[in-house]
């Protein structure tokens, strides 16, 4: 009896000396992971192969996630660095509107510092300058309609005095060219009047129109792309100048851009012509020109 009572002791007893040793050895073999280090590599590999949609949607995941994180303004600033590069590379190929699209989200990444997009914005304000056609007032210039000359008939010569019968010479006809009235040219057909073209939302008869645009304040982009649909389409017919009136000036690029994409799908060859305007105290709004000339 004393030697199964022995033996059950150090059965226990070694059980629990194996257990003792297994449970720091769980706890060794399962490392804390760092996840928001995990999503950042993957915000790292959309940077590197310039996929910058892709890296701030990843971005704006970590935000969601991790709002409190001190690594966050670091990655946000790397952003807006390569949205920065993206938008000297395309003003340097001539592409006004994806250098636009590149500093305005530039712009929204870093609000408080906006001397650091200092640089492109004036590049693309002077590109943007010297793009718009000057206005070349074309004279009309009416046809030179040549006559025909008339050819006038020669001078007779003195008839001279003889003592002998004048035979009389015969008697010459002088036929004078028909005058050759010129052809009327055919006049152009004119262009169709304002008020025969049907327009979107614009009173084409009008001197202006004035479009609110709440969706901006909003920021409901569904909204806004919708209303920029109608208004780049009668921009399109009736080469209209349009106001952009807002309280800030990433706005003003946020909707010309938009603004200029629709147009330029409409009409590549047609330049609209947009004029900032900041006013903070108003609400923001479009104020649309048609082109009475046409």
């Amino acid at each position: 009896m004393t030697h199964i009572l022995w033996r059950s002791l150090l059965a226990f007893s070694l059980a629990m000396s194996l257990s003792a040793c297994q449970a720091p050895t769980k706890q060794i073999s399962e490392p804390v992971i760092d996840q928001f280090a995990v999503s950042a590599q993957a915000f790292d590999s959309y940077i590197e192969g310039n996929q910058l949609v892709a890296a701030e949607q990843q971005l704006q995941a970590l935000g969601a996630d991790y709002s409190d994180d001190e690594r966050l303004p670091a990655l946000q600033q790397r952003l807006a660095a390569a949205w920065l590069k993206n938008g000297q590379q395309a003003l340097q190929d001539a592409d006004v509107l994806a250098a636009s699209t590149a500093l305005m989200n530039a712009k929204r990444l870093m609000p408080q510092a906006p001397a650091l997009t200092e640089g492109l914005s004036t590049a693309l304000a002077a590109v943007q300058a010297q793009a718009a056609p000057p206005v070349v007032e074309q004279a009309i210039v009416k046809p030179i309609v040549k006559r025909p000359t008339v050819s006038k008939p020669a001078a007779r010569a003195p008839a001279k005095k003889h003592t002998t019968p004048i035979n009389t010479a015969p008697a010459v006809t002088v036929i004078e060219p028909a005058t050759v009235e010129p052809t009327p040219q055919q006049t152009p057909p004119t262009a169709p009047k304002l008020s025969s073209k049907k327009a979107r939302i614009i009173d084409p008869l009008a001197d202006s129109t004035t479009l609110p645009m709440p969706m901006l304040v909003s920021r409901n982009d569904h909204q806004l792309r919708r209303l920029l649909d109608d208004v780049a389409s009668d921009v399109v017919q009736f080469r209209a100048a349009v106001s952009i009136e807002v309280a800030d000036t990433r706005d003003f690029h946020w909707v010309a851009t938009l603004l200029s994409a629709r147009v330029k799908r409409l009409d590549a060859s047609f330049k609209p012509r947009l004029q900032e305007v900041i006013r903070s105290d108003s609400p923001a709004q479009l104020v649309i020109t048609p082109n009475k000339s046409l």
